[in-house]
């Protein structure tokens, strides 16, 4: 939707100004955005579900249907015209890799390597896990860096070279994954460790930190347990 605002408003000059006719003129696309929100809303649902490795689609016909119960009458065509409008918006840059998109294919690899996990709510806590590595991300990493470099004071050059570290989605995903295992399941947690490992070639011991960083923060430990 900002993507959209943007171009409408590029397509009409510049709307930030303060005269009338320029109020005018944002008066005029905020009543088209607000006239097609919800259809929009429902075209984003739908592209994402195409994008999902772990639920069904959301179908035209419950797209119609969850339409016409807010009193909307769009037809098939005009709700296709809309994917394709959101797609354009987006100039169909929308299969971006997350840092989700990584522990969903670890989950599958690790299922189809033989690991009795419990698959649903273990993939549910490791959503819950990766909305709080994100709430509290520089505190954990933080404390990752200190952990990995063995010192409470890093130097300027050791915080800019663990920059690298930070934006590692797969070292985030297998973190990730560790800890959930760690917390459901922790008989099972070296031996999905070992397979993570040999899946990503990350070694046990960064795995190891990464889980201890979060489970750290989890229960607000002052001092490290051995």
């Amino acid at each position: 939707m900002i993507k959209q605002v943007e171009q409408m408003c590029d397509d009409r000059g510049n709307t930030k100004g303060r005269d009338q006719g320029q109020r005018s003129s944002w008066s005029s696309v905020r009543d088209q955005i607000a006239s097609t929100f919800v259809l929009r809303l429902v075209s984003c649902v739908q592209l994402a579900s195409k994008l999902s490795l772990h639920y069904s689609r959301v179908t035209s016909d419950t797209a119609l249907k969850f339409l016409q119960s807010l009193k909307y009458s769009y037809t098939k065509q005009e709700l296709l015209e809309s994917e394709l409008a959101v797609l354009n918006t987006l100039h169909f840059h929308i299969n971006v890799s997350t840092p989700l998109a990584y522990v969903e294919l670890l989950l599958e690899v690790l299922g189809y390597n033989g690991c009795l996990l419990p698959a649903k709510p273990l993939h549910q806590l490791c959503v819950q896990l990766l909305d709080f590595c994100y709430l509290t991300r520089e505190t954990i990493y933080d404390t990752l860096l200190k952990v990995a470099i063995e010192n409470s004071t890093p130097s300027k050059l050791q915080i800019a070279k663990f920059l690298t570290v930070k934006e590692d989605f797969m070292l985030l995903a297998v973190g990730v994954i560790s800890t959930g295992v760690f917390i459901l399941t922790p008989g099972h947690w070296e031996q999905v460790v070992e397979h993570l490992n040999c899946i990503t070639g990350i070694s046990p011991q960064s795995i190891l930190e990464f889980s201890y960083a979060v489970v750290r923060r989890i229960v607000g430990s002052p001092t490290p347990e051995q």
